[in-house]
């Protein structure tokens, strides 16, 4: 049973991200202020992967307690303090921001 998952894993090809956006890229649009909230590039990649993910209910925001400007926030402090994450896909990067920042409670 244990090879049985292992071949399967191995056989299991790599996700494939088909964006021509690259992580540097995104930095740049995503310089500035924290928590600035106005139409930009920025803030629609942010918020269409934070849509993805809550749909999915991969990430879990409090209503009450989540805004725009804590998931832009969230994902621009990463972008700024960690450019060895550069090389992964911006979704990998915007993705694991949002996993810390509203991250769902087990039961």
């Amino acid at each position: 049973m244990i090879l049985l998952a292992v071949a399967l894993a191995a056989a299991t090809p790599a996700p494939v991200v088909v964006s021509a956006l690259e992580s540097e890229q995104l930095a740049r649009a995503c310089q500035g202020k924290d928590r600035d909230p106005r139409p930009s590039f920025c803030t629609g990649y942010i918020l269409g992967v934070f849509d993805a993910l809550s749909l999915a209910h991969e990430i879990c925001p409090a209503p009450a307690k989540a805004s725009t400007g804590d998931a832009i926030a969230a994902v621009r402090k990463v972008l700024r303090s960690r450019p060895e994450r550069w090389s992964s896909a911006p979704s990998f990067i915007v993705r694991d921001a949002l996993h810390k920042a509203f991250p769902c409670k087990r039961r």
